[in-house]
């Protein structure tokens, strides 16, 4: 434990770390030391200290929560954890994810924004994938995970079979960790720009999670191709696949954005795993780049995209012949280029298209006034148009 306390030193305390604990500055208190030089982060409304005390020692950590508008007292709402990069602070990640509070207000579920502990040996936050040190909330970041999830539910009310988590870059790498040894603890993850540190052996294969892969092919500092650090990422969609058993031959590849993304679907594995790889050509007129992506695709958004499919629980893409289909007039019959869906309240929602073997064929906005367009170029046969919760059965 002398790592803390020569941390505690260097860094010095923060008084809003005692207030946060409701400890008076004056009273004498045992070491509290930081897990982080953010301080920053407690003038966040939402930011939350957790305490461990080990050896006599307090260890603390961090995280903000964003707590969605429309919450009441009882519900039991979905979270979504968000991993910010290598030194970065989690009082700025809500901004680099670029509105995802927004899109948590208006689908009811939590945000929580974990901040990495200060590592001496890399001189700055970080998060350490794998197992590192057992019950420590500061030494290992898995440990970490499940504690704060614990920390949240007690405070709150949570869906526990809907928790998910999202990591970009450093903290991608912690989410790959985590889907490899603590799958359990999430109905899915998220990984932006992020790099597979290890290989699969450790991995629980008992535990298999869904998970969405976004990368930049220019990005700069965790390369597509990979480099002698980092395997590339079609090794690593390779390696996930293998270890979820996902029949290769399920693989379908979208183009969207005019081919400025890819996008490459899997589906069918251990307990109805999928995977899904966006690859990022071109964003915002620039290669794809070592960043949270922002700009829509195909008028969705890679937040929406996310949470879609976290959502869905690779129930769009497997399983479609069991649906029980909703009664909800869809005209005409058969449709050509356009088809026009009833009174169901879909007025701008995402739509998914599916052929009748469970291939996505097409992907969305509602229009305003419930027509779907471009559908001229699909082949005469019969469709699954899954929207607002809805699966209808569609002809050509």
């Amino acid at each position: 434990m002398r790592l803390f306390s020569s941390f505690l030193l260097f860094l010095g305390l923060s008084p809003c770390l005692l207030q946060a604990q409701g400890v008076p500055l004056s009273q004498s208190v045992s070491p509290i030391l930081s897990d982080s030089t953010c301080t920053i982060n407690c003038q966040d409304p939402g930011y939350r200290l957790m305490t461990q005390v080990i050896d006599g020692e307090t260890i603390t950590r961090e995280y903000i929560i964003h707590v969605p508008s429309g919450y009441q007292e009882g519900d039991n709402l979905p979270l979504v954890i968000v991993y910010h990069g290598f030194g970065g602070c989690a009082y700025y990640m809500s901004d680099e994810t670029g509105g995802l509070n927004d899109l948590a207000d208006e689908e009811n579920f939590f945000v929580a924004y974990p901040q990495a502990a200060y590592r001496p040996e890399k001189e700055d936050t970080y998060w350490e994938p794998g197992f590192n040190g057992g019950e420590s909330i500061y030494l290992d970041d898995i440990f970490f995970s499940e504690q704060l999830i614990g920390h949240i539910d007690e405070e709150f009310s949570l869906d526990l079979s809907k928790v998910y988590a999202a990591g970009y870059s450093n903290g991608g790498m912690l989410t790959y960790s985590l889907a490899c040894l603590r799958g359990d603890l999430f109905g899915g993850v998220c990984v932006m720009s992020g790099a597979l540190l290890d290989g699969m052996d450790s991995c629980d294969p008992t535990e298999p999670v869904p998970m969405i892969i976004f990368h930049g092919t220019g990005d700069g500092v965790l390369p597509y191709d990979g480099d002698q650090n980092y395997a590339s990422v079609p090794e690593v969609v390779s390696l996930w696949v293998n270890h979820f058993q996902i029949p290769t031959s399920t693989l379908t590849s979208t183009e969207l954005n005019g081919g400025n993304v890819v996008h490459d679907s899997y589906h069918g594995g251990t307990n109805n795993t999928c995977l899904s790889l966006y690859t990022v050509i071109e964003e915002y007129g620039f290669p794809g780049d070592h960043v949270w992506f922002s700009q829509d695709m195909d008028g969705v958004s890679p937040n929406r995209v996310m949470w879609e499919f976290f959502a869905e629980e690779c129930a769009s893409v497997d399983g479609i012949s069991h649906e029980t289909y909703d009664r909800v007039q869809v005209f005409p019959v058969p449709f050509e280029d356009q088809l026009f869906l009833g009174n169901i309240g879909v007025s701008s929602a995402t739509y998914h298209m599916h052929d009748v073997q469970g291939v996505l064929v097409r992907t969305g906005r509602v229009g305003a006034d419930g027509s779907v367009h471009g559908l001229g170029d699909l082949p005469p046969g019969c469709y699954l148009l899954r929207t607002a919760g809805s699966t209808l059965k569609v002809v050509k």
